[in-house]
């Protein structure tokens, strides 16, 4: 999936007091994306439904901003032609909508539709600079999310966010990553495992659970992320046993109970083909996802057995 980017909404609830500030903050949000996109990032900006509505300044709306003489033609027609509204306009699929309807987030209280879309999409998250909060070059948000019929789980997730061009310049590491490890879908993804996961090796059963994410699956980038966390975790990995604790994410055993519920469901035959129980995971959200990986061959080395939802 393209590296994107998509408007916080949030940034538009508060109007200048006049429009020449209005038109500063458009132009500086403007140069904000045009300095991404010139790093590889997508010039696509996603909004709101009701982003041409928005009331920039009193008596000062954004469809007088478009028709405004005194705004550079460049930069009303970057508005009109890379913002795509709804947020998820074009994407047509139907897993990553449901992952959407059934998660919220949250932002310092505040209900945070399109951060949460940048989260989903792991995009860049653009803000204007109508308040304090907006200067910080990455948000933490609350969310919660409905994991099956009865479960609502939550937690905190962290969003790459960009107000101003310097923002733009400390995400240079991560946008080049980002393109650098962007994959297409999960049949691009099992064909470059090798060269993206050097120090993974990947059980038989993994290949029909990766190559079925699609372009639009929001799994596919949390199972891209999740693996670069544990290829990351090997290559500093020179010496003793496995520390959880080290990972970006949380990683747990099965419970003890689920271990002798599921134990034939959680034994995979690995490439050297010893089979073995599989029971420490990382979750992927929002969602019922598992990744299930082994670190019994020491050092350097871990084992991908399972990805997909929950066992049961």
């Amino acid at each position: 999936m393209d590296l994107e980017m998509v408007l916080n909404e949030l940034s538009l609830q508060t109007p200048a007091d006049n429009a020449q500030t209005a038109r500063q903050r458009m132009s500086d949000l403007i140069t904000t994306a045009r300095a991404a996109a010139e790093l590889g990032v997508n010039p696509t900006l996603r909004t709101h439904s009701e982003f041409y509505a928005t009331v920039l300044a009193p008596d000062y709306s954004l469809s007088d901003w478009l028709i405004d003489r005194s705004v550079d033609r460049e930069e009303s027609r970057f508005i009109l032609l890379s913002t795509k509204t709804p947020f998820l306009a074009d994407i047509q699929d139907s897993e990553i909508e449901d992952r959407n309807l059934r998660s919220e987030f949250r932002y310092e209280g505040d209900l945070a539709e399109g951060l949460g879309i940048a989260y989903l999409l792991e995009s860049l998250a653009l803000s204007v600079s109508s308040e304090p909060r907006w200067e910080s070059s990455s948000l933490v948000l609350d969310t919660t999310w409905l994991e099956d019929d009865e479960n609502l789980n939550s937690e905190t997730v962290t969003v790459f966010h960009a107000s101003q061009v310097d923002h733009i310049q400390g995400h240079i590491a991560w946008i080049q990553n980002r393109l650098r490890t962007g994959v297409r879908n999960g049949l691009d993804l099992w064909n470059r495992r090798s060269e993206l996961f050097p120090s993974l090796s990947f059980c038989e059963t993994v290949s029909n659970q990766m190559q079925s994410l699609s372009s639009g699956n929001p799994m596919l980038r949390q199972v891209v992320k999740r693996l670069f966390e544990l290829e990351d975790y090997c290559k500093s990995w020179t010496s003793g046993s496995f520390n959880p604790d080290n990972l970006p994410s949380k990683a747990t055993p099965e419970s003890e109970t689920r271990l002798q519920k599921f134990r034939q469901e959680l034994t995979f035959t690995c490439p050297d083909g010893e089979k073995r129980i599989f029971s420490l995971h990382l979750r992927m959200t929002p969602g019922a996802w598992r990744l299930h990986f082994c670190v019994e061959l020491g050092p350097g080395q871990i084992i991908i057995g399972y990805i997909g939802s929950k066992i049961q």
